[in-house]
């Protein structure tokens, strides 16, 4: 029997094939050893580690092509060793060991079955130098029978003029990623006389942030004019014409075509011409159409990386936070695959066990019980969920709970509001629908048209999981013909806003649709394929724009933290506005000749030549363009004098540093941030003169006051554990004496009481804490703030056992604190 070496992409895939394998070896014609992946093991070489004359940057040594000094050339990606887990070099090593055994008969890619994927185990295998056959485990769908049907039907993936098509594009966009990334970053570097780092993603993001505030900054309202007609019945109507379509602008389309109720408005710019019409108005009107018709509308559709990072922006999470907490959810067992694009679930996947999961998460708990088989049914027979057609042609499903159900009160809290959002979406699949009925009345009034739309909720179905609030607009049933008193004509007014800089959820949406931003319209055509950067490496680039270049960074207003471009990153995008390396079309250019190759109507070398061409051109542009102004570094911020050598603390990017840090070999400074937190430069002022300062911390979505000091012999911000002392508070439990460490109030004698002084994010006030340990309630505390990131009012008082304490509110319908 001929034996097959298996290299999967990741652990999680590997375990998987492997389990199957296992349990079904008799019907497989091979044997299999199997060996893993993590991602990418290798990366493309510098320049200047592929010709030594690259080191310097010059118009001379411009364009840089790999395949003129030797060809493509890879290294092994440099990985810090943690803990048992094996680095590239070590996974690298042990595949090419393995591989050179002389065991094996052929190799198995079991790369996702992707773009991305046939690349990843390829060029590892290129490194090594294979000479075995390379067969292509192609998948999907993790359920037991698809596995197990994709190693019996094993793919050539040497000679599958798909596989080598898709292999082709696959080097084409790395190539292409590379060439414009090497070659326009010196070449801007060189023009702005700073470091300029640009990319076919990066670059157009930071377009995107810095346009958006050029649009604030220029921003001047304007109001428009419309005319209404308020009915003796009890509602109005507004003067439209059909003939009329508003443009639809936003950023997040509807999925519910009914609801365009603004479509045909008429809207005036001058207030006299909306005057004119009301006085050509008179009373009454008639009744020219009325139609009422029952709207259904189901749940929305599963997550997939993206719009699980918008959804968790509204927690206060950022998309970077929000990929953490999905991998870290995912390694454990409890979810699926995080990087993925796709929006649809195998129908061979164990619904019910998925569900007895997303049963932990307490307040699904009691939905889940009452989802029966028939229901299961409808949904896996519903192609918005369930759709084996679609998954084939993405590398993983939706993001949903696996059939490893977890303790939720054993999860960070991180993991707990992530874990309950994503669990909230997958039972809402399988919860009623909404329904409403919307009514649309059209009348004449002296030859002028008018529209009223009403709405009644009849069912409000899976949005009573999301909090959804429902108000009623009931328009009187009417038949053609019938006459309506108008009690009077008014104007109404639409006032531009000015637009908003963008959150990171915000950014990651543009991101994922960036239609809007595109300059030539053929490209919308592209549909879903267009979009900046991968649902993997979106969140990345983001954190390396505002932490590593400093182009962007993140402000706070009014509690909602907000991306803005740093005058760096403003200076960056106004000299280079104008070229294709801003613009979104670049990568739509991209992905058309991309898919061109994958389908085969190009050949790989045709796209490097016409991306060589493209590079160049834009290296000429750059370099004639005198116009383009130099770049200054921001100016050092001194924070204070060094306690140590007199030198001048310096107030740098990430963190603070003494200026003789190079020539006296001075260690005095600090990373900038604990925690979440950012630690001001006069705090650390402080701390340098000896004193102790106590800032608010924040680790996710947690809040804490905190004592912070300098450690002068370790150099470092340190915590200052506040001593605890004796309190007049006497135990409520067991009558002993209670101690206050300055973050809690707990009992003495162990028996088990403890109070929290800070609940929620809320610090709680002395008269508070009084209150509660002489009466036993806080008083109600406002401004609280649960895990989805929504406040509320409560009473702090004792819980049942006397041990610690509970919320009690106020109103007999309370807006609790749910994800």
């Amino acid at each position: 029997m001929k034996r097959a070496l298996l290299i999967a992409e990741k652990p999680s895939l590997r375990r998987t094939i492997e389990d199957v394998y296992n349990k079904h070896q008799s019907e497989i014609p091979y044997n299999i050893t199997f060996m893993e992946q993590r991602g990418h093991l290798l990366t493309l070489k510098y320049p200047n580690e592929i010709d030594e004359a690259q080191k310097e940057w010059s118009w001379e040594n411009l364009p840089f092509h790999p395949e003129e000094h030797g060809g493509w050339q890879y290294k092994i990606i440099s990985e810090k060793k943690v803990g048992s887990f094996l680095t590239a070099e070590e996974r690298f090593k042990n595949i090419r060991e393995e591989l050179s055994s002389g065991s094996y008969d052929f190799v198995i890619n079991a790369g996702d079955p992707d773009q991305e994927g046939e690349l990843l185990v390829r060029i590892v295998l290129s490194a090594i130098r294979n000479t075995l056959p390379i067969k292509r485990y192609w998948s999907n769908d993790t359920t037991e029978e698809k596995v197990l049907e994709a190693l019996q039907n094993l793919r050539d993936d040497d000679n599958d003029p798909m596989l080598k098509n898709l292999l082709a594009a696959a080097y084409g966009r790395q190539h292409s990623d590379y060439r414009f990334g090497m070659n326009i970053t010196r070449a801007a570097t060189l023009r702005m006389g700073t470091m300029v780092a640009c990319g076919r993603v990066k670059t157009p993001i930071l377009a995107i942030v810095c346009r958006r505030e050029n649009e604030i900054k220029n921003f001047k309202p304007s109001t428009t004019y419309g005319v209404v007609a308020n009915y003796a019945e009890g509602f109005n109507g507004q003067y439209f014409d059909e003939t009329i379509v508003e443009a639809d602008d936003s950023d997040e389309k509807s999925d519910d075509k009914d609801d365009k109720q603004n479509s045909g408005i008429v809207w005036f710019e001058k207030k006299e011409d909306a005057e004119a019409v009301i006085n050509g108005l008179s009373s009454p009107a008639r009744v020219l159409n009325f139609e009422t018709k029952r709207v259904i509308s189901y749940a929305p559709k599963l997550f997939k990386l993206s719009t699980a990072q918008i959804a968790a922006g509204k927690l206060g999470l950022n998309s970077s936070q929000t990929l953490e907490t999905i991998q870290s959810l995912y390694e454990k067992g409890y979810v699926s695959y995080p990087r993925t694009d796709c929006e649809y679930l195998s129908s061979g996947e164990d619904f019910r066990a998925m569900l007895e999961s997303a049963s932990s998460v307490p307040f699904l708990t009691a939905i889940v019980s009452s989802i029966d088989s028939s229901v299961i049914g409808k949904v896996k027979a519903t192609k918005k969920w369930v759709n084996d057609k679609k998954l084939t042609e993405s590398g993983h499903s939706a993001i949903v709970p696996t059939k490893n159900k977890p303790n939720f009160d054993e999860l960070s809290g991180e993991e707990k509001a992530i874990y309950a959002m994503i669990c909230r979406q997958f039972v809402a699949i399988f919860m009623p629908p909404l329904v409403q009925d919307k009514t649309i009345l059209v009348t004449d009034i002296s030859g002028k048209t008018f529209k009223s739309n009403g709405k009644t909720l009849i069912d409000a179905g899976y949005t009573k999981l999301f909090g959804t609030k429902f108000t009623d607009a009931v328009i009187p049933l009417h038949t053609n013909g019938d006459v309506i008193d108008v009690s009077d004509f008014e104007l109404s007014t639409k006032t531009t806003t000015c637009p908003k800089h963008f959150t990171d959820a915000d950014l990651i949406a543009a991101c994922e649709a960036p239609h809007r931003y595109l300059e030539d319209e053929r490209l919308k055509a592209l549909g879903k394929r267009l979009s900046i950067g991968t649902p993997a490496t979106r969140a990345s680039i983001i954190k390396e724009l505002i932490d590593g270049n400093k182009y962007l960074q993140v402000t706070t207003e009014k509690k909602a933290k907000y991306i803005v471009p740093t005058q760096v990153g403003m200076a960056i995008y106004e000299n280079l506005k104008d070229l294709d390396i801003c613009k979104v079309d670049l990568t739509g250019q991209w992905e058309e000749k991309l898919e061109m190759v994958r389908k085969g109507t190009m050949m790989l070398s045709d796209l490097e030549a016409d991306m060589k061409v493209h590079v160049e051109e834009l290296i000429n542009n750059i370099k004639s363009n005198t116009d383009m102004t130099q770049i200054k570094k921001a100016e050092k911020v001194v924070v204070c004098q060094c306690p140590e050598c007199g030198g001048d603390i310096i107030s740098g990017g990430k963190g603070f540093y003494c200026s003789n840090y190079k020539e006296k070999s001075c260690a005095v400074g600090s990373f900038k941030k604990v925690c979440d937190t950012t630690i001001k430069n006069d705090d650390f002022a402080k701390m340098l003169a000896g004193q102790t300062v106590n800032v608010m911390l924040q680790k996710g979505t947690n809040k804490w006051p905190q004592d912070l000091r300098y450690n002068f012999a370790e150099h470092k911000i340190e915590f200052v554990q506040a001593q605890a002392h004796d309190t007049e508070y006497k135990c409520p439990k067991c009558g002993g004496i209670l101690t206050d460490d300055g973050k809690k109030i707990k009992c003495k004698d162990s028996c088990g009481f403890s109070f929290w002084k800070v609940t929620c994010g809320k610090v709680l006030s002395e008269k508070q804490i009084e209150s509660f340990f002489t009466t036993g309630k806080t008083g109600v505390v406002k401004g609280l703030k649960g895990k989805s990131g929504k406040s509320f009012d409560a009473n702090i008082v004792l819980n049942d056992d006397r041990s610690g304490t509970k919320f009690e509110f106020e109103s007999k319908n309370p807006v609790r604190s749910k994800i």
